[in-house]
């Protein structure tokens, strides 16, 4: 997954999941929107060191070069 799209759901679902705590908590408007804001910006961030992690990490195909371990 590309940086971008890992921002762009993770600012999304911190999106979803502030407005979800500040609709069942009935936290008023200012400090409701100071709140989403600050989730959305964070899951944002979040997404983005995973994907960047995800580039990071080698992949079983980075290993894999054709030959099978013997198990010996």
């Amino acid at each position: 997954m590309k940086p971008a799209h890992a921002a762009t759901s993770g600012a999304l679902i911190g999106l979803m999941l502030g407005i979800a705590i500040c609709l069942i908590q009935a936290i008023p408007i200012p400090d409701a929107l100071l709140r989403i804001a600050i989730l959305t910006f964070v899951g944002a961030w979040m997404g983005i060191l995973l994907a960047w992690l995800n580039q990071l990490l080698p992949n079983k195909s980075d290993h894999d070069n054709g030959h099978r371990d013997s198990g010996i």
